[in-house]
């Protein structure tokens, strides 16, 4: 069993870490909490962790039936989600100081985002590839041990990701506000076309399930 377990948490800790992508997220979160306290950026970093977990954990135990039983396929789910992205990735490109701003008090306080939920938790550290591949790790017929050892898996990259967001202050601190301004700006122009081919992908398996379906039925 231990040897079972080791073999299927080192596959889920790779997968999971290469679509997570802690090293992505990282310059995002510092560019978005380039005016807060180390405290509050730590305090940031652990929530999103945490929402992250409970969003993961929720669609590795019940997102396959949910989707199913409401009738909506993981290409939808996952084309939607490249739709936020979009837009998350708009707003840095055209407005890289509107989170900034959004977070000061003022006016615009109560209508100001959780960053650690939207956008850190979803769609950055559990977005649409995530919870795709946590899905498919703990779907039907996968055993308790391979089960336990991707929820293992997603909590050390996690926890991996809070440390690098933990450290993310000294990008900020090197760069300048001009500096972190132009790199959310080619961040969000990456996001932007990241989340260009998730809406392409989620419409190609889509299109291609409509297709199959009937030759299949």
């Amino acid at each position: 069993m231990t040897i079972e377990f080791a073999y299927a948490f080192v596959a889920a800790f790779v997968t999971l870490f290469i679509v997570i992508d802690p090293i992505l997220v990282t310059p995002i979160f510092a560019s978005l909490t380039k005016d807060d306290a180390p405290r509050e950026r730590l305090r940031v970093a652990f929530f999103a962790a945490v929402y992250s977990a409970g969003l993961l954990l929720t669609f590795g135990l019940v997102g396959n039936a949910t989707l199913h039983h409401l009738g909506v396929s993981l290409a939808a789910f996952r084309a939607a989600m490249g739709i936020i992205l979009f837009i998350m990735g708009f707003r840095m490109f055209f407005d890289p100081d509107g989170e900034t701003l959004a977070k000061t008090p003022g006016p615009k306080a109560s209508a100001r985002e959780n960053i650690a939920f939207f956008p850190l938790a979803i769609p950055m550290l559990a977005g649409p590839g995530a919870i795709a591949t946590i899905m498919l790790l703990m779907g039907p017929g996968v055993g308790f041990v391979d089960k336990l050892a991707a929820l293992t898996a997603m909590v050390l990259v996690l926890a991996i990701g809070v440390f690098m967001m933990a450290f993310a202050g000294r990008i900020g601190e090197i760069l300048g506000r001009t500096g972190m301004n132009a790199v959310t700006r080619i961040l969000g122009m990456l996001l932007m076309a990241l989340s260009t081919q998730y809406v392409f992908d989620g419409v190609r398996v889509g299109i291609l399930e409509q297709i199959v379906a009937p030759a299949g039925g």
